[in-house]
């Protein structure tokens, strides 16, 4: 509180010149002791007060005589900036009832008098209790507050709570009636202070901290329930061992082990990684990790959360195996753990032998580039969502068993990518892996496509026969992908074929047993096809064995700007380009967008931008018309979803004219580009009369 708050404003001013009646009448309108006496400029030159009107009079003055010789020339001023323990020192130590507040140039803004003082201090006081008071009932500990008589005045109400008891309950009932085992005669009597006090209250053991109040006024009570002390002290504890075991394990390690945060410097290191380079602990810690190893990918698993194990890295020129691992609290990528294998010469030699085959096979992936790729593992399935990385859990668990699994969940959420993870972690995965999409197969040659067919089986038969996908895929994993298109027919054998583990090809009488782990998944909602009879309950349930649900990509929006790392990586490969990220208004888009094609069609979208994205991130424009209309579009109704289909309405002629250009006019690579069909494509090259060569 300054004096500005406390002084009183817009007193009237008197001059040298104006008469004793004049004075008087202020006075009495104002109801004051004295007022300001300024010159022609409004500058204080003295105060005039009732005590002058007095001497006047006496003195035989006449009420039209001046007051210049009667007003006091020496005049106690203040400013109007002071603090209020300013203004009370300076009150204490003056006779004078009234003083004057000036600004810094002397021209009078006000008066101040011990009434003010007074009232100031009223404020004050009553401000002061409201914060006190506002401590007083939000505090964790309880406070019980008593008197010179040793009588409760108050408990706030985690008292009451820790004790079960009630204020109107205790108040003014004595202490020692109430809670035993506790004396105060000393802290009442004496004035003393007791810490960490441990008694019994209602029967809650508590710790308390007594304090006396005043002069001999009573005293305070703060205590805490040692339960909860000793919760806390628990978790404490076991927060240090925990820590203290981790450096334990991390130091015998053989490994060179080093944990980064989010920014990529190191947070925690273990003696081997010391050893590994050549550098003191406190050398190493909160240092950026790519100042530290070359050519380190482990800032990649920071921005894609995906995990690498057993990866050979060349370091200071020898390679070694290297692991990486993210680290993820509450659906975001908060740092990750490296580990780097150099001490074990096995390891080494097999790291030598690794690197040989890598030579051998190198040719054979020149020339075989695009038609062979590493097997999908869970590792790869990018996710830092809760509730997918619980997903994935779970299916890793799953996979390792017989059962049969049923996928299920909107288009591109990635069905595909779980069933071969669960082959790659199930006791299958040295089998083969076969897929069969049954919306693709036309319904007379699925039962074929299945079981195979004998030789001569039906006119134009290949000759020797054919194996069909169950007798391929023997001592592996059938992934039947889009069961819910099956017809009821074949639903029927392929029942059979589960429960007996064995079938008969076309044409053939004999029997082919079969050990086949079955991965089913669809986009449909089978209940309502088996209620409507287009998929059989029994067919159903027997697939239905284990279930999972894949969560669509914009109920996980965490996920996406991790995915869209992932991709960028694959593409700068494919295209020959540089792109580090997209920049602060494509991550909006990206996030906002609703995804109805969810990853494939975030991956569609990418790859369009960075065939025409000429910068280091992908900005704005690279991005497919529909997405930067769609954020332009504020006027549209938030209830009214984006869908693909309406979404390619909005397809501009100079987007598809770019797009036939950088793909040299050809119609199926344009049409993949944009993600969307090729009659779709010259429909719009219809509309917007385009013609190509």
């Amino acid at each position: 509180m300054l004096m500005s708050d406390m002084m009183t404003r817009d007193v009237p001013l008197l001059r040298a010149k104006d008469t004793l009646r004049q004075g008087i009448e202020l006075l009495r309108w104002t109801k004051l002791e004295a007022l300001p006496v300024v010159d022609e400029q409004s500058f204080l030159i003295g105060i005039f007060t009732k005590a002058n009107v007095f001497d006047a009079f006496l003195a035989g003055a006449d009420s039209s005589e001046i007051i210049e010789q009667y007003y006091n020339t020496q005049v106690v001023t203040v400013k109007a900036d002071i603090p209020y323990h300013e203004v009370e020192q300076q009150a204490k130590q003056t006779s004078v009832g009234t003083g004057v507040v000036v600004d810094k140039e002397g021209k009078v803004l006000g008066i101040f008098t011990k009434v003010d003082m007074i009232l100031a201090l009223f404020r004050e006081a009553e401000q002061q209790a409201n914060k006190i008071n506002t401590v007083y009932q939000a505090m964790p500990n309880g406070i019980i507050v008593v008197d010179q008589d040793n009588r409760i005045q108050q408990i706030n109400p985690a008292g009451e709570k820790i004790l079960g008891l009630k204020q109107e309950a205790l108040k003014e009932k004595f202490f020692d009636t109430v809670i035993s085992g506790l004396n105060l005669d000393l802290i009442l009597r004496e004035s003393q202070y007791l810490v960490g006090v441990q008694t019994e209250m209602n029967q809650v053991k508590v710790l308390c901290n007594i304090s006396p109040v005043g002069e001999l006024a009573g005293a305070v009570i703060v205590f805490q329930a040692l339960t909860d002390l000793d919760q806390v002290a628990l978790e404490l504890d076991a927060t240090k061992r925990l820590y203290e075991t981790l450096l334990t394990v991390t130091n015998i390690a053989y490994e060179a082990i080093f944990v980064v945060d989010d920014q990529g410097k190191i947070s925690l290191i273990n003696e081997a990684a010391c050893q590994f380079f050549g550098k003191r602990e406190k050398e190493l810690l909160q240092k950026p990790i790519d100042k530290v190893i070359e050519n380190t990918r482990l800032l990649r698993t920071l921005k894609t959360g995906m995990a690498e194990t057993n990866e050979i890295q060349v370091i200071y020129g020898r390679p070694y195996i290297v692991s990486r691992l993210p680290i993820v609290r509450q659906g975001k990528i908060i740092g990750a753990v490296g580990k780097i294998i150099f001490q074990k010469l096995e390891e080494v030699k097999e790291v030598a032998q690794r690197l040989a085959q890598l030579d051998l096979e190198l040719n054979y992936y020149k020339e075989q580039i695009g038609s062979t790729r590493q097997p999908v593992t869970f590792n790869q399935i990018i996710t830092v969502n809760q509730d997918m990385r619980r997903l994935k859990q779970e299916a890793e668990i799953a996979a390792r068993g017989n059962s049969t699994i049923m996928l299920t969940g909107e288009s591109g959420t990635g069905k595909e990518l779980f069933a071969e993870a669960i082959h790659q972690a199930s006791p299958h995965r040295n089998g083969p892996y076969v897929k069969v999409n049954c919306a693709a197969v036309p319904e007379n040659l699925l039962e074929s496509e299945f079981f195979g067919y004998a030789s001569g089986a039906f006119t134009g038969a290949q000759k020797g026969g054919k194996a069909g996908k169950f007798a391929v895929a023997n001592g592996g994993t059938l992934f039947l992908d889009e069961i819910g298109d099956m017809s009821l027919h074949l639903q029927s054998k392929l029942l059979r074929v589960l429960e007996d583990r064995s079938f008969e090809p076309i044409g053939s009488n004999d029997s082919v047993k079969v050990d086949v782990r079955i991965i089913a998944a669809t986009n449909k909602d089978l209940i309502q096809k088996v209620g409507s009879g287009e998929f059989r309950s029994d067919l159903y349930y027997r697939l239905n064995v284990i279930s999972f649900r894949l969560i669509p990509i914009r109920n996980r929006t965490e996920d996406i700007i991790p995915l869209v790392h992932v991709f960028l990586e694959r593409l700068n490969q494919d295209f020959g380009k540089r792109i580090s990220g997209v920049s602060s208004e494509v991550e909006k888009i990206l996030v906002a967008h609703r995804w109805p094609g969810n990853v494939r069609e975030l991956k569609n979208v990418i790859e369009r931008a960075v065939n025409f994205a000429s910068g280091e991130l992908l900005e704005r424009a690279d991005l497919p018309f529909y997405l930067r209309e769609e954020m332009q579009a504020s006027s549209i109704s938030l209830t009214k979803e984006w869908n693909l289909g309406n979404a390619h309405e909005h397809l501009d002629k100079e987007t598809l004219e770019k797009a036939l250009l950088k793909m040299n006019g050809n119609k199926s690579e344009v049409a993949r580009l944009l993600g969307i069909s090729r009659s779709w494509l010259y429909e719009k090259m219809r509309r917007y009369d385009i013609k190509t060569r």
